[in-house]
Formats: structure tokens, C-alpha cells, sequence
């Protein structure tokens, strides 16, 4: 294996310092699925085109990467959130009267979205189905290293999607995908005749955004929510998979509701950062941390888009 040559630790400032544990929450939470725990407590991933180092020390986080990688801290900034742009939605989302809201965020200060590529996004969503956080970062590590570009260290971006459409089924079963082979092989032929597909995919609404990413093969509701918030940085996106569920359910008194209607109810009632406001439920929920008691009083169900 080629060794690399890291940079020293160095601090990198953000605007709200968060924990050890925060920092294994954004990057092993269910948002990105190539960051992987050092025996030292550091954490090494890669994003994008961009391999890196994070740890949480005496600076405040800390990071490091390949020395011949000048621009990585610039793009570890961008992915951390380091200006703070979050840090203003989330003191206007409704905490002061949302006691659960409360709770969940008290629980994870300083939770952040990753603000990560679109096509790396996609990939990792496209495995998730019926699987678990671990599972999908094997199948994502697989498919970098059996197809991907090597960036040194034994370390590989993600395959592009034109390798991925010429790949052979035993390489992709050796990925452990399963059925979701036939999505990324269908998805892939077609995203590769669209090599400006991000681009173009940005210009849309939130709206048009999510329906798009639906004529994709094997993306539904939650997978485009899911793209729409962490590739596309649509904070507004609310994604409802069976913990937001059992959260909405049991919180907030939203029993038996169907998940379209939940992702109403969070657009409605979180507002311009939902997406932000469900990380946090999401996170407090996994934890154990929720209050089991409806939080508010909602008389009415919000009417469907359709």
C-alpha cells in the first residue's frame, strides 16, 4: 500500500466548537457513509475528490491531510459549516415552543449537515435501502475501492458514473449490493449521458428537485429527500425514514400518519431549516433522548401537495 505524507494537526476553526461526541454523530450519523473511526479517536474519510483526517484535541477540532493537498482545508471548512450559516437557522427554528425540538438539539449541540457532492450523495442513498449505517458504508467502501479513482494510502473516491454503467455484475455483487446493483447500473447509464446532471439538477426548486431525483431507478420519496438535503444542501428538504417516524409518532402525537403527510408536518411546522430540525429528532431519537409525550397540540392534519 503507498503511504502518504499527512500534514501536521492543525486547528480548524468553526463557528460553534463541537464535541467528540457531536463530531462521530455528523460524520457517522446516517449523513455520509466514508468516515471511518482510528483506534486513536481520530476519524479519516474522504468527500468528494478530498481525503482527510478529523479529530477533536487541545485546539478545538483539529485536522489534517495530504501534504499534496493544498486546497483541503478550504473544502473541510465548506463541508463543516465553518462560517456558521446553520448555527443562524437553527436559532430560528421553533425550540422556544417545541419542547421536543428542545430536548433533541440540548442533546447534540453544534449538529451540523455535511454539506457533501451530490454524486457521492446519491450513491450512498441509492444503497441505504432496507440496510443499516454499517452496511451501507461497506457497500460504498466497496465500490470505491473495486471501481474507484485511488487518491493514495489505499484511500479511493467514489466511481463515476460511466465506470459504474460498464461495470459486470460479479464485480458489483463482490459490493454486497444486492438488488441495488440494478438501481446504480440503471441510474449510472443514465446519469452518464448527462455529465453536467449536478449543475443542472440545482437550478430546479425543492420541488422539482425531489420529483426529478424520483424518475431515477430506485429512488423514492425518502432517498430524494435525503439527496435533495445532504447533496444539494436544500435545508428545507425533510426526510422521513422509520426513526422520524417513531419519533413524530410518539412525540409529537402523530400516530398512524403516513410518511408523506409527516414531511408535510415538518416542512410546515420547522420551516425554512427543517431538514436541520430533523437531523437533531433524528440524532436525539437514535440516542433515546425524546420525551415521549405529544409536545403539541395538532388538531388538524396539513393538506397533501397532491
Amino acid at each position: 500500500m503507498e503511504s502518504l505524507a499527512w500534514t501536521p494537526w492543525r486547528p480548524l476553526r468553526l463557528h460553534t466548537d463541537i464535541s467528540a461526541e457531536i463530531l462521530t454523530e455528523q460524520l457517522d450519523g446516517g449523513q455520509s457513509f466514508r468516515w471511518a473511526a482510528q483506534p486513536n479517536g481520530s476519524w479519516t474519510g474522504v468527500f468528494g475528490q478530498t481525503l482527510a483526517r478529523l479529530r477533536t484535541g487541545k485546539q478545538g477540532l483539529e485536522w489534517s491531510a495530504p501534504v499534496a493537498d493544498a486546497a483541503a482545508e478550504e473544502r473541510l471548512c465548506e463541508y463543516l459549516d465553518a462560517e456558521g450559516k446553520q448555527a443562524r437557522l437553527a436559532e430560528a427554528l421553533p425550540w422556544r415552543s417545541d419542547s421536543v425540538l428542545r430536548a433533541a438539539m440540548a442533546a447534540n449541540p453544534g449538529l451540523r449537515i455535511l454539506r457533501q457532492d451530490p454524486h457521492e450523495t446519491l450513491i450512498g442513498f441509492l444503497c441505504s435501502s432496507n440496510k443499516r449505517i454499517l452496511q451501507i458504508r461497506v457497500m460504498v467502501a466497496a465500490l470505491a475501492s473495486k471501481l474507484g479513482r485511488p487518491l493514495g494510502g489505499g484511500f479511493y473516491a467514489l466511481p463515476t458514473w460511466a465506470v459504474l454503467a460498464a461495470a459486470d455484475d460479479e464485480i458489483l455483487r463482490s459490493c454486497s449490493l444486492g438488488y441495488r446493483a440494478a438501481y446504480i447500473r440503471e441510474t449510472a447509464k443514465i446519469l452518464k449521458q448527462r455529465p453536467q446532471w449536478a449543475a443542472d439538477f440545482a437550478k430546479l426548486t425543492t420541488p422539482e428537485l425531489m420529483a426529478t431525483l424520483q424518475e431515477l431507478p430506485g429512488v423514492g420519496p425518502k432517498v430524494a429527500a435525503c439527496v435533495t438535503l445532504f447533496g444539494f444542501a436544500r435545508l428545507e428538504s425533510f426526510p422521513v425514514d422509520t426513526w422520524v417516524v417513531q419519533a413524530l409518532s410518539s412525540a409529537y402525537g402523530l400516530k398512524g400518519w403516513k410518511p408523506e403527510r409527516l414531511e408535510e408536518f415538518g416542512r410546515l411546522h420547522f420551516g425554512p431549516a427543517a431538514g436541520l430540525a430533523q437531523q437533531f429528532i433524528f440524532s436525539a431519537a437514535r440516542q433515546g433522548v425524546l420525551p415521549a409525550a405529544p409536545a403539541l397540540e395538532t388538531k388538524t392534519r396539513p393538506k397533501s401537495r397532491k
